[in-house]
C-alpha cells in the first residue's frame, strides 16, 4: 500500500512539473496579449470547467489528471487567422512568440532551481568523504553482510588505524588490495571487532577493493545565501552533466544505454523517493531538468523547433509555409507518438516478464 502511495505521489509530481512548464507558456502568452483559449489539467471528459470574470481562458480539469496543455489561438499553422486579430499568435511579433514558446522549459529550469533551494535551504547539505563512517545500506552476499556489520554501525578503524571519516575508511578498504582488514566497529555504545576481505570491483574500467556498505546520509545546515547561491549554480551544472550524457550515448560511447520511457522514470523516481523527501525532491529536480533539455530539442513538433522556425522567421523575416509546417509538425507528432509507444511497451513488458519469472 505504501508503495502504491509512493507511485501515486510520483506520477502527480511529474504531472505538476508539466502543469508548471504549460503555466509558463500561459503566463507569457497572457503577458504579450496572446489569446489562451484553454488551460486544462488532465485528459479525457471535463469534470470542472469555470472562466474567471472577463477573462477569455477557460480553465478545466479533465478526468485523468496527469498532465496538462494549453492552447492559444492560432497556434495551428493551417488554423485561419484574421489579420487583425490582434490576440492571435500568428499575428504576434516573433519575438513574443519566441519567448512565449521559451518560457515552457524555462519554467521546468526554474522549478529545478526552486526545489533545490528547499533541498538546502529546509534539508542542508548532504556531507560525503567529510561525514562520519556510518553505514547506511549492508549488500547481502557481500564481504561486510558475512562479517555481520549492520546499519547504522560506526567503523572506528581498521587495522588499528583510525577512520573518523567515511573518506578515511574508503582509503583504508580501497589500498587492502584484498588482503583482510580488522575492522573496529560501534554498534549502540558497544565497541567489537570483525575480520573482513575485500572483494575487486570494477567501475568504468578501473578495479577498486570494497566490502559491499554505502554510507548513511548525513547533512548539516546551510545559510539562505548559500542555498540561494547553489539554486543558480546546481541547476546549470546538472544540465550539462546531462547533456553531456546524452553526447556519450548519441556517440555510441555508452553502448548498453536505453531511452527510459515515463514507465521506467516513474519506477526509479519512486525508488529515490522511499529513501526519503530529500531523494525524492532531488529526483524531481533532475527530472525537471531532463524536461527542460527535452523540450528544446530541435524537434519540429517540440519547443525546440518551433524555436529553430521562429529564429529561422526572425532572421529571414518570413513566416515558413504554413502548409510545409503543418505537414513537419504532424510527422514529428507522428515519429514521437511511435517512440513513445515503443518506449513504454518495451518498459510494460519488461515489468511483466519480472512478475511471472520470465
Amino acid at each position: 500500500m505504501e508503495k502504491a502511495l509512493t507511485i501515486v505521489g510520483v506520477v502527480l509530481a511529474i504531472s505538476l512539473l508539466v502543469i508548471i512548464h504549460e503555466f509558463g507558456h500561459y503566463l507569457v502568452a497572457r503577458a504579450f496579449g496572446m489569446r489562451v483559449l484553454t488551460y486544462s489539467i488532465g485528459f479525457g471528459p471535463v469534470i470542472a470547467r469555470w472562466r474567471p470574470k472577463g477573462s477569455e481562458t477557460v480553465f478545466q480539469i479533465a478526468a485523468i489528471p496527469v498532465l496538462a496543455y494549453v492552447q492559444v489561438a492560432g497556434m495551428n499553422p493551417r488554423e485561419a487567422v484574421d489579420p487583425h486579430d490582434r490576440g492571435s499568435y500568428q499575428n504576434a511579433r516573433p519575438l513574443a512568440r519566441f519567448l512565449m514558446i521559451a518560457a515552457g522549459p524555462l519554467a521546468n529550469y526554474f522549478a529545478a532551481s526552486l526545489a533545490v533551494f528547499a533541498l538546502l535551504a529546509f534539508g542542508g547539505e548532504r556531507l560525503d568523504a567529510s561525514a562520519r563512517a556510518i553505514v547506511g545500506d549492508v549488500s547481502a552476499n557481500k564481504p561486510a553482510a558475512a562479517a555481520g556489520l549492520r546499519a547504522d554501525d560506526a567503523i572506528v578503524a581498521i587495522n588499528d588505524v583510525a577512520t573518523p571519516t567515511w573518506g578515511a575508511m574508503l582509503d583504508r578498504v580501497r589500498a587492502s588490495n584484498g588482503q583482510p582488514l580488522r575492522v573496529r566497529y560501534t554498534r549502540a555504545g558497544e565497541a567489537s571487532e570483525v575480520s573482513i576481505v575485500p572483494r575487486p570491483l570494477v567501475i568504468e574500467g578501473h578495479t577498486y577493493f570494497g566490502i559491499g556498505i554505502t554510507q548513511r546520509a548525513q547533512y548539516r545546515p546551510v545559510t539562505l545565501r548559500r542555498a540561494a547561491s547553489d539554486a543558480v549554480t546546481r541547476p546549470a551544472m546538472i544540465t550539462a552533466e546531462i547533456v553531456q550524457m546524452l553526447s556519450k550515448i548519441f556517440r555510441r560511447e555508452i553502448k548498453d544505454a536505453q531511452l527510459m520511457g515515463p514507465v521506467r522514470m516513474v519506477q526509479e523516481t519512486a525508488q529515490q523517493a522511499s529513501k526519503g523527501w530529500r531523494d525524492g525532491l532531488s529526483a524531481v529536480a533532475i527530472i525537471s531538468l531532463q524536461l527542460f533539455i527535452m523540450n528544446l530539442l530541435p524537434i519540429p513538433v517540440l519547443d525546440g523547433g518551433r524555436l529553430i522556425l521562429l529564429a529561422y522567421e526572425m532572421v529571414a523575416r518570413r513566416k515558413p509555409n504554413p502548409a510545409i509546417e503543418a505537414r513537419i509538425l504532424a510527422g514529428s507528432m507522428m515519429l514521437m507518438l511511435g517512440l513513445f509507444l515503443f518506449v513504454t511497451s518495451r518498459e510494460l513488458w519488461g515489468i511483466v516478464r519480472g512478475l511471472f519469472g520470465g
